[in-house]
Parts: structure tokens; C-alpha cells; sequence
């Protein structure tokens, strides 16, 4: 085979594209599987957390009970024992939670153990003290042994126990955090310097072999003298321009989110268009297998580049300063429904939203959670006729909650723990697109915001979100 055989010379750039963009899928998975242990280690500090809300939560329904059986004793009034009662129906419960919020952690059944013996025992003295009391009999000798404080103690050294394990657990959590950003802006660095250094020595001994062959080629065929300098001409300008590009990349690294989110997504584009390129050249050459596959390669480059992007705004989400300040949520829905309105403006769908809803908080933000809880309510009625979507407010025990409900297809409530976590997903990709990051987004915004969300449904009857937020306007 001559040296100047168009196909070596194609294969020789095919190496020189494939190289770099290996280099950079590996590094995409691997910030990936980062950005997973971030959100990961995130998850377990919101865990940590709700347990400690909980601890204190039981420490004051002891202390509601300590209290009225005390109230009680020293007054004789039963208005202490009403306290005492609503405590002793709630306990159980918030113990159950509490111990929930433990599953999985070293020595949470001997803490639950120890907690539920030590409660018993103290129920054991205060049922007993208020006995004798009614009976009129020698209470005060057994209030006066100091029995009940003695037990009561015990179970306050067990909730103290268990809140001391879980902030330590904490702090070594935001160590390892800490710790793997830092893996991540390391690993990012030394892979792109990697990246350039192996472009530059590849583009260079590439150059040569061609440089070498022209010549050889030269002796040989004068007639194809001026095909390889401007060969030569558009590799060398090729090499420049990778360099300039190389140059800027290095210099980007100062500011590495916005170097993930542009790298990243720069090879997924190219190999949509390599494939394209491929489809358009050797198409009519190819199996209907083969073009299958294309197909389906040009999909997978698209569906991650939508996850690079979710996961990066989930990121952003988590990482933002909040600016609160009023905003007209009623405004925000409104022009929501109109951009979703544009997008398919033969919809047989209508709105309704609530007048003059406000509340405090960063009105970015805002948007973004109305934008996903309004969209897939568009999404999940687009094969419904008659389709209805609405954005209301709720008061309940003195907390505004606004909700977002509509007639679609819904979902099974056995499933609803997943709606929140990333990733998950109750329909099929090919029926309802999407990554299943946006509920994922949500949340974490409305828990910035010092509120909560949930969501009831019935499966095809729709379904309903409702989300507060720590300061409403009314």
C-alpha cells in the first residue's frame, strides 16, 4: 500500500479524534460517580439532621410527661394531666420515627433497647406515683426518694447519647465531603493536563509520520507535490487550533464547574456529529443493524448530555446563596403556563392559578421549582383530553402549603418514596421523557427554603404536590 493511500491517512485521523475523546468520556464517568458521592453524602447530612430534629422531639414529650405527672402532684389540678396524656399518645410514634432515622447505624438497637427499657421504668414510677396519689396513700415518700428523676435521667443520657453519636457522625460526614471535592477539582486537573500533554505528543508524532510520507511520496509522484503541502497546511492548522484550545482549557481550570459543564458536553457532541458524519458518508453502506445502532449511540450522547446538565443545576441548586425577598408566585406560575402553552399550542389543556400568591424567598429559585412541578403536570396530562392543571395555596395548622395538581396519568403511592431521590423514575423514558432529576431539584430547594414537600396520587386519576416555604406572605 503507497504511503499516501487516502485510507491510512483516514485512519490516522480517526486515532487522533478517538484519543481525546476517550480520554474525556473516562473523565465524565468518573466526575460522575463524584458528583453521585457528593449528592450521597448530602443525603446522609439531611438524615443526620432529621434524626437530631427527632431526638429533641422525644426529649420534649418526656419532659411533657415529667411535667404534668409533677403539675399534677403539686396541685391536685387535672388540667396538668392533659399534657401528660397528648405526650404519652404521641410517644410511641416519635419513638418509632426515631428509631426509622437510625436504621442502618452502628448500635442503633442498643440505644432503641436501652431507650424504650429506660421509659418503661420511669412510666413504672409515674404510674405508680399518681396511684398512690388518687388512692391517698404515701406518694410523697416515693416522690421523695427521687426515683422518678433517677429514671427520668437515665433516658435523658440515652437521647444524649444518641444526638452526641449522630453530630459526630456529622462532622466526619462533612469531612468526607469535603474530601471528595477536593478528589474531584484534583482528579479534573491532573486529567485534563494529562489530556493536553497526550494531544500534543499524538498531534506531533502524527505529524511527522505524515511529514515523512509526503516526502517519501514526493520522490516518488511530483504530480501530488501541491495535495500534500496543503495537506500538511490543514494539519498543521488543526494542531494549532487544538493548541489555542488546550491553552484556554488550562486556563478555564480556574474556574472548574464551568469547565465540567463545557468539556463535558463538547465530546458528547461530537460523537453525535462523528455519527452523523458517519450516517451521512457510509449510509448507504450500512445494515439496517448498523444504522440502528448509530441511532441509538446519538441517543445515549444526548440522554447523558440532559444528565450532565440536571446533575450540574442539581449541584448549583445545593451550592447557590439564597436572596430572599417577596415574590409573586401567582406571576411565576402564570408565566410558566404561558412558555409551556407556547411549546404546544395545541393543547386541549387550561390553568388555573391562584391570585396574589406571595411568599419570601430567592425568586431564581422559585422559578425553577414551579417550572418542573408545572411541566411535568404538563407532561404526565399530554395524553389526556380535557387536560386540567392548577396552582392554589393551602392553610393547615397555621402553614401555608401551595400545591400543584392536575388530572393525568398519576402514579402508584407505593412508590412515592422514590419521587425525591435522583434518578428515579415511576414511567417509562419511551412513554414520558425526562431524567429524573427535576423532583430531586425541587426538593432540595424547598428544604433551602426551610419548608417541605409532598405528593398524594391515584394512579389515572392524577396527582397532587404540595410544597411550604419557611416565610409566607399572605
Amino acid at each position: 500500500m503507497p504511503p499516501t493511500d487516502p485510507r491510512r491517512f483516514r485512519r490516522l485521523l480517526l486515532r487522533a479524534i478517538l484519543l481525546p475523546l476517550t480520554l474525556l468520556l473516562l473523565l465524565a464517568v468518573i466526575l460522575l460517580w463524584e458528583v453521585g458521592n457528593l449528592l450521597h453524602s448530602q443525603e446522609k447530612a439531611r438524615r443526620t439532621q432529621a434524626t437530631l430534629t427527632q431526638v429533641e422531639r422525644v426529649r420534649q414529650l418526656l419532659i411533657d410527661r415529667e411535667t404534668g405527672v409533677r403539675g399534677y402532684l403539686l396541685t391536685g389540678a387535672p388540667v396538668f394531666l392533659e399534657p401528660y396524656h397528648a405526650a404519652g399518645q404521641r410517644l410511641p410514634a416519635a419513638i418509632e420515627e426515631l428509631e426509622q432515622g437510625l436504621a442502618g447505624e452502628p448500635l442503633q438497637g442498643v440505644w432503641m433497647v436501652e431507650l424504650r427499657e429506660r421509659w418503661r421504668e420511669w412510666e413504672r414510677v409515674a404510674t405508680e406515683m399518681l396511684s398512690r396519689f388518687e388512692q391517698k396513700s404515701e406518694w410523697l415518700v416515693l416522690v421523695r426518694s427521687g426515683v422518678g428523676k433517677v429514671r427520668m435521667d437515665a433516658v435523658r443520657e440515652t437521647l444524649d447519647t444518641i444526638a452526641l453519636e449522630e453530630r459526630q457522625r456529622a462532622t466526619q460526614r462533612d469531612v468526607e465531603a469535603r474530601r471528595a471535592g477536593r478528589t474531584v477539582l484534583l482528579v479534573g486537573g491532573l486529567w485534563a493536563i494529562s489530556v493536553g500533554v497526550l494531544l500534543t505528543w499524538s498531534s506531533r508524532r502524527q505529524l511527522l509520520t505524515l511529514s515523512q510520507d509526503y516526502e517519501s511520496s514526493l520522490a516518488q509522484v511530483r504530480a501530488q507535490a501541491d495535495a500534500l503541502r496543503a495537506s500538511e497546511v490543514r494539519l498543521e492548522s488543526r494542531v494549532a487550533q487544538r493548541t489555542a484550545e488546550l491553552t484556554a482549557a488550562n486556563r478555564e481550570l480556574e474556574a472548574f464547574s464551568y469547565s465540567v459543564s463545557h468539556d463535558l458536553r463538547s465530546p458528547l457532541r461530537a460523537i453525535d456529529g462523528f455519527a452523523q458524519a458517519i450516517r451521512e458518508d457510509e449510509g448507504e453502506r450500512m445494515s439496517s443493524d448498523s444504522l440502528q445502532l448509530l441511532t441509538r449511540l446519538q441517543g445515549a450522547a444526548t440522554r447523558m448530555g440532559q444528565l450532565i446538565d440536571d446533575l450540574l443545576r442539581l449541584s448549583r441548586v445545593s451550592r447557590a446563596e439564597l436572596k430572599c425577598e417577596p415574590v409573586d408566585l401567582s406571576a411565576l406560575a402564570t408565566s410558566v403556563a404561558q412558555e409551556l402553552r407556547q411549546r404546544d399550542p395545541g393543547r386541549d389543556a387550561t390553568f388555573s392559578i391562584q391570585p396574589g400568591l406571595s411568599a419570601r424567598g430567592d425568586p431564581r429559585l422559585l422559578r425553577v421549582v414551579l417550572e418542573n412541578l408545572l411541566g411535568n403536570a404538563w407532561k404526565f396530562t399530554s395524553k389526556r383530553s380535557g387536560a386540567h392543571i392548577e396552582f392554589f395555596s393551602e392553610t393547615a395548622g397555621g402553614v401555608t402549603h401551595y400545591a400543584v395538581r392536575d388530572n393525568g396519568v398519576g402514579f402508584d403511592m407505593a412508590y412515592a418514596g422514590k419521587l425525591f431521590s435522583p434518578f428515579q423514575r415511576l414511567h417509562k423514558a419511551t412513554e414520558y421523557p425526562g431524567t429524573g432529576i427535576g423532583l430531586a431539584t425541587v426538593q432540595r430547594i424547598v428544604h433551602r427554603h426551610g419548608g417541605v414537600i409532598e405528593a398524594q396520587s391515584t394512579r389515572g386519576e392524577g396527582a397532587t404536590f404540595r410544597f411550604s416555604l419557611q416565610e409566607a406572605l399572605p
